[in-house]
């Protein structure tokens, strides 16, 4: 997925311009020196302020006559206003600390256990529990994390990186053991694997964006689905982002900390 950096050293400028699209779509003409095409999805990041305070949110191309412009979801929309009346204004970049500190405790973990799978060739360690159902894992302290794959290699091995930097991990193997646990208890992600058994990753998707109370839940697409098609697919069905296998820990954990910070940030 391409990415597409705006920046707004007039923090002032940029407020005016999400908190007031003036009625219509919420949207942006591109920076210049950036090309798209149309229908494409990209990842915007945003650095504002002096401070360079930097977020992120999906967003559709659009090309016409008129030229190019990225639309946004109204909720990413409303997201990025409250990240700059909130948190753009604090000294600092964002450096991806928590991230960093993820990618160090696979690869540590990686020198001692056995190598991932080829499919999901990620710098951390892999438990084999392929043979007994997932239970809840609720080792951390920090946010909690749904990680929904049908593979238990991934599902483990994901949870453990995760775990690894005291997020509180649950597992599911499905999409519908997946709806009993966002139903059931608060959630402040959702680690998404598109190929499941009977409902699709997809599926799930949707039917959390039109759920109360959960409709607001970010959730992010861990799949082999590597096509323009099913990205523009995914983002369309509701994701906050989307990761192809194999993946790394460094961008993993990069794409998760980003959204929990979103999260967190949406809930003041």
């Amino acid at each position: 997925m391409r990415s597409v950096l705006y920046r707004f050293p007039d923090l002032q400028q940029f407020e005016q311009i999400v908190c007031d699209p003036g009625g219509g779509d919420p949207e942006l003409g591109l920076p210049a020196g950036e090309v798209v095409a149309d229908g494409e999805w990209v990842l915007a990041i945003f650095e504002l302020g002096e401070n360079r305070r930097a977020t992120s949110a999906a967003a559709c191309a659009s090309v016409s006559p008129e030229g190019a412009r990225l639309t946004f979801e109204p909720r990413d929309w409303r997201r990025l206003a409250h990240f700059a009346q909130t948190e753009a204004t604090r000294p600092g970049s964002m450096p991806d600390t928590d991230a960093a500190a993820l990618a160090s405790a696979a690869a540590a973990g990686a020198a001692a256990r056995p190598a991932a799978p080829a499919h999901a060739q990620a710098a951390g360690p892999a438990d084999r529990l392929a043979t007994r159902p997932a239970p809840p894992r609720l080792k951390g302290k920090g946010s909690r994390v749904l990680v929904v794959d049908d593979d238990p290699d991934i599902r483990d091995m994901v949870s453990t990186m995760l775990e690894a930097v005291e997020l509180v991990v649950v597992s599911a193997a499905s999409a519908e053991e997946a709806l009993e646990h966002v139903r059931g208890a608060p959630f402040e992600l959702v680690v998404l694997d598109w190929n499941l058994p009977r409902m699709t990753g997809i599926d799930l998707c949707r039917t959390l964006r039109q759920e109360p109370g959960l409709s607001e839940l970010p959730v992010l697409f861990l799949t082999a689905n590597a096509s323009p098609q099913d990205m523009a697919h995914a983002f369309a069905s509701g994701a906050d982002d989307y990761l192809v296998k194999p993946f790394r820990a460094p961008e993993l954990g990069a794409r998760v900390f980003s959204l929990l910070r979103r999260a967190r940030r949406g809930a003041r």
